[in-house]
């Protein structure tokens, strides 16, 4: 899917892509202060398991939050995220910390969320899923509050941005908790030995 920086709309590449094609991104974070947990199981070098020439990297930043560091292809991209809980289910937030260009307007980083479906013995991810979530916003646009980008010259060229504040995107995330095609397949992270051989 394309993207337009002019927009102020960050699409999330690396992580974000590793788990679904088109991400669902947000204008507010999914969490509240209150929400922030830490897992230091996700702290450490992993590989994907069905491409395992992808690595990424979890190390502690300040606080409770963590750096992410993805590396694929040759392309690295790094990310700050937070992990978070609602109804005792774990999620993750992340928002990209690098601008690849000087451009005004500055765009405005976009929230991307994945489900912790596993943290051990690997970990399991879900990514929010964009194919169902176009469709019940066509279906139903008053689902969540949300504005349609235009990301190019093509009618096709259109992504969903929810503008919705994290008391809505909370509430909407836990009415979808169990609505299966909401999420996609998780992706299955294993421990990286040769990155991380004390782990």
């Amino acid at each position: 899917m394309k993207t337009n920086r002019i927009t102020g709309t960050v699409a999330l590449t690396g992580l974000a892509l590793a788990l679904t094609g088109c991400v669902a991104t947000s204008v507010y974070p999914f969490y509240f202060e209150k929400d922030v947990v830490f897992e230091a199981a996700l702290v450490g070098d992993w590989k994907k398991a069905d491409q395992p020439d992808e690595h990424w990297r979890f190390e502690q930043a300040s606080g409770l939050g963590y750096r992410i560091t993805s590396e694929s292809g040759g392309k690295t991209a790094v990310y700050q995220g937070h992990a978070f809980k609602l109804q005792g289910q774990t999620f993750l937030d992340l928002t990209t910390t690098q601008w690849k260009e000087d451009i005004q307007p500055e765009p405005v980083p976009s929230h991307f969320l994945a489900r912790i479906v596993q943290l051990t013995p690997t970990v399991k991810l879900s990514a929010l899923n964009y194919d169902w979530l176009k469709e019940l916003l066509a279906r139903d646009p008053k689902a969540v509050r949300h504005i349609v980008v235009q990301t190019g010259e093509k009618s096709e060229d259109r992504r969903i941005v929810l503008t919705a504040d994290t008391a809505e995107l909370q509430q909407f995330v836990l009415k979808h908790l169990k609505t299966e095609v909401a999420w996609e397949a998780s992706i299955e992270l294993q421990a990286d030995p040769t990155r991380s051989p004390s782990r």
